[in-house]
């Protein structure tokens, strides 16, 4: 199964539709900060199962902060991660929330940074922002999950390239960040 991952879009939808015709992901993930980009998703897309949840700026929302889904098999703890204390530079409680879930995937936005580290049996991931990345390059995440699995994990530009760290330097930077 081919799930896309991707957070804090801020009502910046054409870069999120470009992924999903890209990659024609079996699931997508939103992580919040603009749950209502979800279900426009939801309404363009209304075979593809999209899962969301709200974020800190999803103000007067009925969407749930957390949520715990299967998928393949996987306990997956998804969140915007402001309730969690995620910041710049950590990853906060989200491991200590997806094993209370006894989930092995923990996903989350906010922070807009990229994220990817495995701490014990939990994966944690945050995709970046798809819109406007605190690092210069938007992204998004392409999970592969089979038989209980996490394949493989790839994050990506907002072009369709392998995401690289390196290239914040070498390109502008977007708006209030």
């Amino acid at each position: 199964m081919r799930v896309l991952v991707c957070s804090d879009s801020h009502g910046r939808l054409l870069d999120v539709y470009d992924a999903v015709e890209r990659e024609m992901p079996d699931a997508v993930i939103h992580l919040g900060d603009h749950y209502e980009d979800a279900c426009d998703l939801r309404h363009s897309y209304p075979e593809l199962p999209i899962y969301a949840v709200a974020g800190n700026n999803d103000w007067g929302c009925d969407a749930a902060w957390n949520a715990v889904i299967t998928l393949e098999g996987i306990r997956i703890y998804m969140t915007h991660g402001h309730q969690e204390g995620v910041s710049f530079f950590s990853c906060g409680r989200m491991v200590e929330r997806a094993e209370a879930e006894n989930c092995t995937l923990a996903l989350f936005g906010h922070t807009h940074i990229v994220y990817l580290q495995q701490h014990g049996a939990v994966t944690v991931l945050n995709p970046g922002s798809i819109s406007l990345p605190r690092q210069g390059v938007a992204s998004y995440a392409m999970l592969s999950l089979a038989a209980g699995k996490i394949e493989e994990i790839i994050l990506h530009d907002t072009e369709g390239n392998r995401w690289d760290p390196e290239k914040r330097r070498k390109q502008k930077r977007i708006g209030w960040f």
